[in-house]
């Protein structure tokens, strides 16, 4: 495994831009699409990652199902290692063609030369905010915490107005092999939706309570 990991990162990539986005040793391939009105925002496959230059039996797809095709705007980061694991967070997107999205995100090992994704089924809006952190403490894998928005109807709130959100922190289990959600929460506070602010921040103001929270154990 060692040994392909280092022939994997020596390899340089050449693809057609349109199609496929490659950088080291993963390559980038959004849904496939139709000739359509809605062609560009709703694709009919999942987009995929894949291992090495050309062949697609080694791709890990993000998951679809008769609602939702994570087909767009795949993206892919290397957000460390630790225990012996490379990751790399991938992410792709559906859409409804309207003003809401909603993204599929997957931390990605590579298990028997194949990618493996190792979170439980995390899936974010496009007002929402996900952030991979250092805990040595509690984990040598880095930890995801996330950010969604809570739409209270029965409030009269707009889509992009201030909301509450729920907060969810995912933490490598060594014994599963694999990460486990290991805090839920709703905030008490509402924080600005994207009518008053470019991007959602939660994470950072919420990051006290948090750790708080994994401290007093699962929830």
């Amino acid at each position: 495994m060692k040994q392909l990991r280092w022939q994997l990162a020596l390899i340089t990539l050449f693809c057609v831009p349109h199609a496929v986005t490659c950088f080291g040793q993963y390559r980038l391939l959004p849904g496939k699409t139709e000739p359509g009105q809605f062609a560009d925002c709703s694709p009919r496959t999942a987009a995929r990652i894949c291992l090495g230059t050309s062949n697609t039996d080694k791709c890990y797809a993000a998951p679809n199902d008769e609602n939702y095709i994570f087909g767009l705007q795949p993206s892919a980061k290397r957000v460390g290692q630790g225990a012996g694991r490379e990751l790399t967070l991938f992410t792709a997107t559906f859409s409804g063609c309207g003003s809401g999205t909603l993204t599929s995100l997957a931390l990605l090992t590579v298990k028997n030369g194949k990618l493996t994704n190792l979170l439980p089924k995390v899936e974010l809006t496009n007002q929402s905010e996900h952030k991979l952190w250092q805990l040595p403490s509690i984990s040598k894998l880095p930890v995801l915490a996330t950010a969604d928005f809570i739409w209270d109807f029965d409030a009269g709130e707009t889509h992009f107005a201030p909301h509450r959100y729920t907060v969810e922190l995912f933490v490598f289990d060594a014994s599963l092999g694999q990460y486990t959600q290991r805090i839920a929460y709703e905030t008490k506070r509402k924080y600005p939706g994207l009518d008053d602010a470019d991007s959602i921040r939660v994470l950072d103001a919420e990051k006290a309570d948090i750790l708080a929270k994994l401290k007093q154990g699962p929830a």
